[in-house]
């Protein structure tokens, strides 16, 4: 999939799904300070290809027909909220 849009339009079109909790970043990873610094610059930071590469895959993740995972609690059987 062609990127759509400039790469400003893109984060705008993700940054709703990441205040909203809806990303999950494992700060332990060797790759997420850099990350967490490129998306807080983002767009006058000095680099930007790692934020401009996850706002691409959250443009494909919403327009892929991707099966959701559900999270049960082992006890009750319930879905977790």
């Amino acid at each position: 999939m062609a990127p759509q849009g400039g790469k400003i339009a893109r984060m705008f079109a993700v940054a709703a799904e990441w205040q909203a909790g809806d990303w999950f970043l494992s700060r332990n990873a060797a790759w997420a300070q850099p990350f967490i610094e490129q998306i807080i610059t983002f767009p006058a930071g000095r680099h930007d290809d790692m934020a401009d590469t996850m706002s691409q895959a959250a443009a494909w993740l919403l327009q892929a027909n991707v099966s959701t995972v559900e999270i049960y609690n082992a006890f009750t059987g319930r879905p977790f909220d």
